[in-house]
Formats: structure tokens, C-alpha cells, sequence
């Protein structure tokens, strides 16, 4: 196992775990007319919620936003390459003991070879 493998494995069993503050969320990807089909699948993640204040074009309302932490992994999490921001989305209770709804992936605030945070809203 390279470095580079090691870190990626930490990252997705380590730090996302749902033993300590990780849940399980699904990953939805936008699929463009035509291209190839990506699937919708369950991954954990780790879920600060309303991190993120954002005025919306108004002006005047403040919109609750999440910082999503995820293994930067196509098997394990999300990887870089394949997230569309502002098409994919990401459903979580925007409460603990809420329904999930749907959550756009705005952007990729940080990321590394084993870890991205995203902003979502």
C-alpha cells in the first residue's frame, strides 16, 4: 500500500465513520441528456450544519448552508474529478431527526488526496 493509498483509506474509514460523528447520506449525481448514466449512491459523511451564511440575491434573507466533509474517493466518498457543483446534490436532514432532502453542491471549499469539504445549500 502506497502513502497516497493510506491516506485515502484514513480518510474514508477514519474520519467519516459512522461509529463516532459521520452519517449516511446519498450522493446524486446530475446526469446530462445524453452523457453517460452516473447512479446515485449511499455514502458517509461528516455534516456541520448551517456553517455557512450566505445572503441570498435579495439581500435581505440569510440561507442556512452545510460544510460537508467526505473521503475523496469514487468507491468511498466523492472524488474530485467526477463532482459537478451546482448539478450534484446531496440528501441529509438539514436537522438531526428531520427528513433528508436534497442539498446543491455549491463548491469545493478544500481538499487532498484523502479528504474534500463542500459547501452545500
Amino acid at each position: 500500500m502506497t502513502l497516497s493509498d493510506a491516506i485515502v483509506s484514513d480518510g474514508s474509514l477514519v474520519f467519516v465513520s459512522t461509529n463516532d460523528f459521520a452519517e449516511v447520506v446519498t450522493y446524486k449525481p446530475f446526469n446530462y441528456p445524453g452523457a453517460v448514466v452516473r447512479v446515485n449512491r449511499i455514502i458517509n459523511v461528516v455534516v456541520i450544519r448551517q456553517a455557512v451564511s450566505v445572503f441570498a440575491e435579495d439581500g435581505d434573507t440569510i440561507v442556512d448552508g452545510f460544510e460537508v466533509h467526505v473521503a475523496n474517493s469514487v468507491t468511498l466518498g466523492i472524488e474530485t474529478d467526477e463532482i459537478d457543483t451546482g448539478g450534484d446534490r446531496l440528501s441529509f436532514p438539514a436537522r438531526d431527526g428531520d427528513a433528508a432532502s436534497d442539498h446543491s453542491i455549491l463548491r469545493v471549499v478544500t481538499q487532498d488526496t484523502g479528504m474534500m469539504v463542500l459547501e452545500c445549500r
